[in-house]
């Protein structure tokens, strides 16, 4: 603590507030060290970015790139041209792509792990020299404070002999197990202190004007000596400095190269840089986004310090309450007048508030209640978020690029420690405001608030980051649209508001009182498990910003493989695989998160419960959510067994039969699919009603039995699933005898896990909604059912309630548990990446691998005319032959093909004496290359948007923009025509297309030889 001369000069004693009981210090001291975690974190993955900046700016990278890299992924596109199916040439190319490029990656991940290990280097050197720095001073004058190297004398000496012995007095009666040493300023005429020191060597600079009031005011000298002493008793100290040098390390060693290489990118390179004015403009404005936050994030950490010493310091006795006058006198703001003259005096307020010292009117109400200290503001947990998703952005596009294959794995790994961190976070932050008991009306609201305050600001901090990170200014490809930034936040909110309603509901009815366990234990617990349920989730969610075309998600178009002329079932089986097959939640069931987490929420609080008299707490109130829950269930089961019927009524025996799924446009589903898509649909309702019921009647922990509820009917609706299943074998409902109607097509097979896992993913997305409501709800209309009061015949119920309701609540968490371990191979299969495409390319002997010259077969140079082109399609499992129109195709000699269906061509049929129209429209191009009668494509682009369309009478199957996709075809040239057929001559849809040669525009001259038949000079 640092101040002026002269300040106390002629100052009253004032009151002396009423000293704490006790100050939460090991709270306080893991407060800040959580935030310090976080400040590192994102100062060494903002590093991360800013060293590829500098490594892509060196003479070896371009050397690189351009020797090895450049030449390999041209030849990509040629070499891929062959595979025929889309998903295998996507996964050829993203296969060589990484290959190609992973020594370029190398080499970026190693210079970027020497710049790590200097920066720290750096940061550890500017530590351990930190007892020498220099210290700003102020001039007479005031206008300037210049750094002078301070000339610190150790205090010896016998006219300090009282001094040194009352110091090192209080050193021991603060709980030092070392006195520290003690220095002298003898330039400073201020009054204050300072505590520094490494490891094991503690030290503390008092200013030589402070030790003049050891004779004139005794108290207040106390106080000043007390405060330095909290700083080495909280251990702040090295982590006051290590934030400090940090930050200077990032600046001299990330940040400057990163500015000066961006701004001149040309000064290393010999081609010079590429990415034009906007990514430079981009790029510089994130980086002064990061030095702000950085710097803030600093200054809080500093500011925390100071407030956390004082709150110690005021507690102790030999203090004798005069470290609030000591604070109070303290001039505000603290940088001199005459240096800020041309500032207004607000802003220079304003500006102070974020500096490294708090108010006095901060730290005095700090000494008065130090439990302050532990709420969390909502700038504060903007802070974080901010922080955590800067980490996680800026530490993507290596992770990406290093993990190849494997990079949704790495994604989420890379998410996950930051999802636990974050929710723990918010979690603790809870805690810490919701064990407060304040006297203070306005407090009390404020920290009801926080349930929902804090959530928003943590998700509009981790959204926020997106647009200000490092790695935005590369990933603009792949950068969200506003409307994705807004999904983000909005389900971000939805998974942190539940853990905070959970987090403050648990902790404020499970009283240390009346629970078996000890009161360190207790918030313990409730911040782990709300890391370990909602860490997870928040990760998985968080780890698909970088395909942000999962997180809308593409409607799949999808239609069932026979019926798709009955219009509801059409639009029934459309919305179902959309929901099915959303990415996120395909990736979210295949783990184990949910059902567990489904069973701690609220498995951990009826442990943490009060127990008495061999009976368990609010045991009418467990008794009901798990009826509500099994009423549910039971209706599932009934569901399960009507559906059945209910097809065989509405749909006819064609559309139920067993179909073949295949199809050429779209995406088709069997009814067996779509038949189970509809039960879980149907179950994910029943959970959201027994979410919404049992929220609805009860006001007991409603985030601790609407969980429990869902279990129950999560569980039944698994076993109303195979119910299903068997009910529609035996009635033949898909047209096979039931030649097996017995009791074993009714049990559950070794795919139970793999339906566990859907029923809880479709019951929570659900619930959650179903449950807020029906809490919403009870509590505007009032309509809850309160506990009875029946005194001893009410304590006899309840102990045979918890006779009955043990073994239930143990079997009903073992069912969970069981199938998440049961279900994770099946889990591993879905994260299990692709295996490497192997890209087998026709022998060619006369063409360049590189595409660059290669020399294309002559016959196929000009434009011709696509008709007969004839294909076969699959509609409601009739075969269908359709006859019409190709389009203009026209072959350059540069190896570009541009087929032009103008404003639309026709392919016709009939099915079931209906009109078939297949009709195109728009153009596309692409590269070709020939080889032994086979014509292979690559780098398809629309040229002219158009539209594709499936009609049959007049319900369209299909109607969609158009896009540019070919595979490769076998042709036979014969001068004036050319005949394409499929590449592959064993697949699925068949098709023949006849070129017929157009006459040239251009006559050729009258000396320029014919075309001979066989299309060869």
């Amino acid at each position: 603590m640092t101040e002026h001369a002269g300040v106390f000069e002629g100052m009253a004693p004032r009151a002396v507030p009423t000293r704490p009981a006790t100050v939460p210090e090991r709270l306080l001291r893991a407060r800040t060290d959580l935030r310090f975690a976080v400040l590192v974190g994102a100062v060494l993955a903002s590093s991360v970015v800013a060293f590829s900046v500098v490594c892509a700016a060196l003479p070896s990278s371009e050397r690189l790139s351009r020797d090895r890299v450049g030449p390999y992924l041209a030849r990509i596109d040629p070499a891929t041209a062959w595979i025929a199916e889309q998903s295998d040439r996507l996964n050829a190319h993203i296969t060589m792509a990484n290959a190609c490029e992973r020594p370029y990656f190398l080499h970026e991940a190693g210079y970027i792990a020497i710049g790590l290990m200097v920066e720290a280097a750096v940061a550890v050197l500017l530590y351990a020299l930190h007892p020498w720095w220099p210290r700003l001073e102020g001039r007479p004058a005031g206008s300037v404070r210049l750094p002078r190297w301070s000339r610190k004398v150790r205090l010896t000496g016998d006219e300090n002999a009282d001094v040194l012995e009352e110091l090192n007095s209080l050193a021991r009666t603060s709980g030092l197990s070392r006195p520290p040493l003690w220095l002298v300023d003898p330039y400073a005429t201020t009054t204050g202190g300072r505590a520094y020191g490494l490891p094991g060597r503690p030290r503390i600079c008092l200013d030589v004007g402070l030790l003049v009031r050891y004779d004139l005011d005794r108290d207040g000298f106390l106080a000043v000596v007390g405060h330095e002493l909290a700083h080495h008793r909280h251990r702040d100290v090295g982590r006051t400095y290590l934030t400090v040098a940090l930050w200077w390390s990032f600046v001299a060693t990330a940040l400057i190269p990163c500015v000066l290489l961006s701004v001149h990118p040309h000064a290393l390179l010999e081609a010079g840089g590429s990415g034009g004015a906007e990514k430079l403009t981009y790029r510089l404005v994130a980086l002064a986004a990061l030095s702000v936050t950085a710097y803030l994030a600093r200054n809080m950490i500093l500011r925390a310090r100071e407030l956390h010493a004082d709150a110690v310091a005021h507690s102790w006795d030999f203090t004798r309450g005069s470290l609030p006058r000591m604070v109070t006198g303290l001039p505000w703001p603290p940088c001199p007048r005459a240096m800020w003259r041309w500032v207004p005096t607000g802003w220079s307020r304003w500006a102070a508030r974020a500096g490294t010292h708090p108010s006095p009117g901060q730290r005095v109400a700090a000494m008065l209640d130090p439990v302050r200290l532990l709420r969390t503001g909502a700038w504060e947990m903007a802070g974080i978020g901010l922080l955590a998703g800067l980490a996680l952005h800026n530490l993507a596009l290596l992770t990406g690029n290093v993990t190849g294959r494997f990079v949704t794995v790495g994604l989420t790994l890379l998410a996950l420690p930051a999802g636990v961190v974050v929710t723990s976070t918010l979690a603790s932050a809870l805690v810490a405001t919701a064990g407060r008991r304040t006297p203070v009306d306005a407090e009390e609201v404020r920290s009801r608030w926080d349930v929902v305050v804090l959530p928003a600001a943590l998700t509009g901090g981790m959204v926020c980051s997106g647009k200000i990170s490092l790695g935005t200014a590369d990933l603009t490809a792949v950068e969200p649209t506003p409307g994705q930034y807004a999904l983000l936040g909005l389900v971000q909110l939805a998974i942190l508001l539940p853990l905070a309603l959970w987090t403050r509901s648990v902790h404020r009815r499970v009283s240390p009182e009346e629970s078996g366990v000890p009161r360190g234990l207790r918030p313990r617990a409730i911040v782990a498990t709300a890391g370990a349920v909602w860490g997870p989730l928040l990760a998985l969610w968080d780890s698909r910003r970088l395909s942000p075309a999962d997180l809308t998600g593409t409607p799949l178009h999808a239609v069932p493989a026979v019926g798709r002329t009955i219009g509801w079932y059409t639009a029934l089986t459309g919305d179902l695989a959309d929901a099915y097959f959303y990415v996120p939640l395909v990736f979210i069931r295949a783990t184990p998160f949910l059902p567990v987490g489904l069973v701690l929420v609220w498995a951990v609080p009826l442990l943490l419960a009060r127990r008495g008299r061999g009976s368990l707490a609010a045991a009418e109130d467990i008794g009901r959510a798990l009826t509500v829950g099994a009423v549910a269930g039971l209706g599932a089961v009934a569901a399960g067994i009507a559906l059945p019927f209910a097809a065989r009524g509405a749909l006819p025996p064609e559309v139920r039969r067993v179909a073949d799924p295949s199809a050429v446009l779209g995406t088709t589903l069997p009814f067996s699919v779509v038949h189970a898509s509809t039960y879980l649909a149907v179950a994910a309702l029943l959970q959201a009603a027994a979410a919404a019921g049992t929220a609805l009647v009860r006001r007991g922990p409603r985030p601790v039995l609407v969980p429990l509820a869902v279990t129950v009917t999560a569980v039944l609706s698994t076993v109303g699933l195979y119910v299903s299943r068997g009910t529609s074998r035996c009635v033949a409902v898909t047209g096979v005898p039931p030649d097996d109607c017995d009791a074993r097509a009714f049990l559950p097979d070794a795919d139970a896990a793999f339906h566990l896992h859907e029923v809880v993913a479709w019951g929570v997305v659900a619930a959650v909604p179903a449950g807020v409501l029906g809490a919403a709800v009870a509590a505007l209309s009032g309509h809850v059912r309160r506990p009875s009061d029946g005194g001893t015949d009410t304590a006899r119920g309840n102990a045979r309630r918890a006779t009955l309701i043990l073994p239930m609540l143990g079997l009903l968490a073992a069912l969970p548990l069981a199938g998440a371990a049961a279900g994770i191979p099946q889990d591993y299969l879905i994260w299990r990446p692709a295996a490497p495409a192997v890209v087998a390319q026709p022998p060619t002997d006369r063409q360049d691998t590189s595409g660059s010259s290669v020399r294309n077969d002559p016959c196929l140079l000009g434009s011709w005319r696509a008709f007969p082109a004839r294909q076969r399609l699959r509609i409601d499992g009739s075969d269908v032959w359709l006859t019409g129109e190709g389009g203009t195709w026209t072959f350059r000699p540069d190896g570009t093909l541009i087929v032009d269906h103008g404003k639309g061509v026709s392919e016709t049929s009939t099915l079931h004496g209906r009109p078939v129209v297949l009709r195109t429209s728009g153009s596309v191009t692409t590269r070709y290359r020939t080889a032994n009668g086979r014509i292979g494509y690559y780098g398809s682009a629309v040229r002219h948007p158009g539209e594709l369309s499936l009609r049959v009478g007049e319900t369209y199957l299909v109607h969609e923009k158009r896009t540019a996709s070919f595979s490769p075809d076998r042709y036979r040239c014969a001068g004036k025509a050319v005949h394409l057929t499929p590449a592959s001559r064993t697949t699925d849809f068949p098709y023949e297309v006849t070129l017929t040669r157009l006459p040239s525009k251009t006559p050729p001259p009258p000396t320029a030889p014919r075309p001979s038949p066989t299309g060869s000079s």
